[in-house]
């Protein structure tokens, strides 16, 4: 039996190494990192964890268009 890829298991390499500096260093961020751990679709995530994954995965959202909201396009792995 195959294990269900989690958000976290997806983000691109880069975000998710920001997100893991950030989890030593903030009780927060260590938060986030266990709520996309337990969620398996982008569209599970609330406006505040979105939020929070910009903030703690070193992201410029005015550099995202919509689809990266909606989709996790330029966050998550094709």
């Amino acid at each position: 039996m195959t294990k269900m890829k989690t958000v976290y298991d997806n983000l691109l390499p880069d975000v998710k190494l920001s997100l893991q500096a950030s989890a030593r260093k903030y009780n927060a961020a260590k938060r986030l990192k266990y709520i996309l751990m337990s969620k398996t679709m982008w569209n599970e995530l609330t406006i505040d964890e979105m939020k929070d994954l910009l903030t703690f995965g070193d992201l410029t959202s005015y550099k995202l268009d919509w689809l990266a909201f909606m989709y996790g396009e330029n966050i998550l792995k094709k």
